[in-house]
């Protein structure tokens, strides 16, 4: 079992955030889809959303690499998607772009947002009721 104060502690930060990004993504579906095909036809911030990915991904797998069978892993997963997604926007820019507008054309956002959001409250419930 793991509950160590830091996978406690990046489950509240976490689970908030993720929480909140997909209410809003919920709530106001043609203002973030706007909000989305503006971030894309950007390249220079599809670019630095990658660099700010990479960092939080290593900062989060540099805490908490917990390959375990309990839900400290959804961390260390987070951590790794994260990562992976940084990595993306930088050495594959179009194909990240492709991918997204394809998926805010598609029933795909929809059902995201409603996995990030249970996922955001899952982890406040761990975090903060543990």
């Amino acid at each position: 079992m793991c509950n160590s104060c830091i996978s406690l502690f990046l489950a509240k930060v976490i689970g908030v955030f993720i929480f909140l990004i997909s209410l809003g993504m919920l709530v106001h579906p043609q203002r973030h889809k706007k909000l989305m095909a503006d971030f894309l036809s950007t390249p220079s911030l599809v670019n630095f959303s990658g660099a700010v990915g990479i960092i939080l991904g290593l900062l989060i797998l540099g805490f908490h690499n917990a390959w375990v069978s309990d839900w400290c892993v959804l961390i260390t997963l987070i951590g790794w998607i994260v990562l992976l997604q940084g990595i993306w926007r930088i050495f594959f820019p179009d194909s990240y772009t492709k991918a997204m507008k394809d998926l805010m054309n598609s029933t795909g956002y929809l059902i995201w947002s409603w996995v990030w959001l249970l996922l955001g409250l899952y982890l406040i419930w761990i975090g903060f009721y543990s």
